[in-house]
Parts: C-alpha cells; structure tokens; sequence
C-alpha cells in the first residue's frame, strides 16, 4: 500500500492486529529487511513497515532526504494511518528517525527500539564511505558493505541483501549521506524519557558498540543488549535472539 507525503508516495505493509509496532529500516534497505520481525510479532500486534523516500517501493525523488524530512515522513504515517500511539522499533538510519521522532512528538511514542544506532554519525565512517562510493562502481561498493555489515551471510542472504540495496538509487544513497552530516542530537537524546531498548551486534563496525553505550547513559532508565556473534544487521544475523529481546522489553 501507499500513502501520499508532500509530493511523494510512501510504500507501507500492515499485518497483524493488536496494538502497533512501527519498523524503520536502515540505510539502503527496506520493508523485507524486517520479514523474520514481521513473521513474529504479526501474530499479537499490528506490525507496521515501511519504506523511507527513495528506498525500496517508494517513490526516489532527487533531493530532501535529512533525517528531519524522515521523521516528518513518518509523523505523516502514523497521522495517515490515525495511530495515537506505537511502539517504535528503528535500526540505524531508521533509529536515527525514531529517535528525531520521539524528541519531536513524544506523545505518540508507547516505547522505543533501537537498533544498531547513534546520536551522531562518526566523521571517519561518513568519509570511508563517500570515498569508496567514488572510487568503486556501484554494485561493488554494496558488495563491501555487506561483508562489513552481515557475520558470514550465506549466498542467499548476500543475493537477498543486494537485491534489497540495489533498489536504492545511487543518487539517493549519496544524499542520505551527506545529509547524514548534519544530523547531531547529541544535546538533546537526554531529554528523551519513554521506554527506550538499545540493541547493538557484538561486532557491530557500522555502529560500535560505544555508539550505543552513549544512548544507554544519556536516556534516563533506558535498556542496553549487546547480541553475540553479530554485525550491524542483526534482524538478520541473529533474528531469533533479537525477536525475544524486543518481546520482553515491550509485553
């Protein structure tokens, strides 16, 4: 399904029944990314994924991908789909969003999920990437980014992976990192005061772990899980440990 935002169409799935839960994908993915999330938890709640502007089955426009335009996007979302309040559960750029998003409208945030997160992109990961994505075609510049992100993945999962990446333009993936820059709530994560779980991979390079320690000590009363033997795409890499995490924390 599709709701209009602005002058774009945002792409949308809804299964399940019971009260909402909200996934946000990262950079470069979409909805599928969520599947063994959406498989468990559809069966006691109204599980909510979405495609951010310029990824997956939404519309790409050229330009306007900040992380304060995703968090509008979302607010439009939630307005469309006339939810007073949901369960927000975002991995990476999408924890970015749910994070802009509970500081923005705290009133329609029950309890937050994030996953593999930061309250500031690092400067050295922002230019590590701008450099290969101008040095390497590409396809192969998301071929690294998998064996960064992924522990081991089997053929299937790399295949899955690219597939999923590939439907993201150059061009949009490019914006969302350069507008990556000026996202900072380093001043303002504190004032965060929802229930608020924070999950990170052991081996997490995209986000390290220190990432997430800072949330932990800066978001009052707030939940740190560290999952063993995984990288950055943990609803991936371990979704079982990960689906019974987020189910404890939100039951």
């Amino acid at each position: 399904m599709k709701i209009k935002v602005d002058d774009i169409q945002l792409y949308y799935e809804v299964h399940g029944e019971g009260e909402p839960i909200i996934f946000s994908h990262g950079w470069m993915g979409e909805c599928p990314v969520w599947t063994s999330q959406i498989e468990f938890f559809s069966k006691k709640y109204k599980v909510i994924a979405y495609d951010h502007r310029g990824h997956g089955k939404s519309d790409k426009p050229k330009a306007n991908y900040s992380v304060e335009t995703l968090s509008n996007d979302l607010y439009s979302l939630i307005q469309g789909l006339d939810l007073k309040k949901v369960t927000l559960v975002g991995h990476a750029m999408g924890g970015m969003t749910a994070l802009t998003f509970a500081l923005n409208h705290p009133d329609k945030v029950s309890k937050l999920v994030l996953v593999g997160t930061t309250a500031k992109q690092s400067l050295s990961m922002r230019l590590s990437l701008w450099i290969m994505m101008h040095i390497f075609s590409y396809e192969s510049f998301i071929q690294i980014g998998i064996n960064h992100n992924f522990s081991q993945p089997a053929e299937q999962i790399r295949k899955e992976a690219f597939n999923r990446a590939i439907k993201t333009p150059k061009h949009v993936a490019y914006e969302c990192l350069k507008e990556s820059k000026n996202y900072d709530i380093r001043d303002r994560v504190s004032e965060i005061k929802i229930p608020t779980l924070i999950i990170v991979g052991e081996n997490d390079k995209s986000t390290p772990i220190e990432m997430s320690q800072y949330l932990n000590r800066e978001i009052e009363s707030s939940k740190l899980k560290i999952i063993p033997q995984s990288k950055h795409i943990v609803m991936i890499d371990k979704p079982k440990e990960l689906n019974e995490i987020i189910e404890e924390f939100i039951r």
